[in-house]
């Protein structure tokens, strides 16, 4: 497995031997969020949701090579913060996933299964 390379200046994945960016940060530049809706306390309450609507398992692993993972769970944006910022906080855009599928799905924007999120059950007061 090829190790994942982020770039120092705006913190993007880096495929191939340079950033798009130039080395110049351009991504933070370009009206986009600085910081990663993973450090609020709003996305930390829906992440334990999203956790325990997947079943607390990694949902990749799960489908794609019929494992079941339950360590280093993350809430992964199927499309990514940066790109679609609107989604930062949509439930159905987000899924359960090891840290390792988190990487290797990276910013694609995509998931590489079929894959439809289960109603999120919302507590009746």
């Amino acid at each position: 497995m090829e190790a994942v390379v982020f770039c120092k200046h705006c913190r993007l994945v880096i495929r191939g031997n340079e950033c798009s960016c130039k080395g110049t940060g351009t991504a933070y530049k370009q009206g986009q969020p600085k910081k990663h809706p993973s450090n609020t306390r709003k996305f930390q309450k829906l992440r334990k949701q999203i956790l325990k609507r997947d079943g607390a398992h990694c949902v990749r692993c799960r489908i794609k090579y019929d494992w079941m993972v339950f360590d280093n769970l993350q809430a992964h944006h199927i499309k990514s913060w940066r790109d679609y910022p609107e989604l930062a906080y949509d439930e159905l855009n987000l899924i359960t996933v090891c840290r390792n599928c988190n990487l290797e799905l990276g910013t694609s924007n995509k998931l590489d299964f079929k894959w439809k999120a289960p109603e999120l059950e919302i507590p009746t007061l």
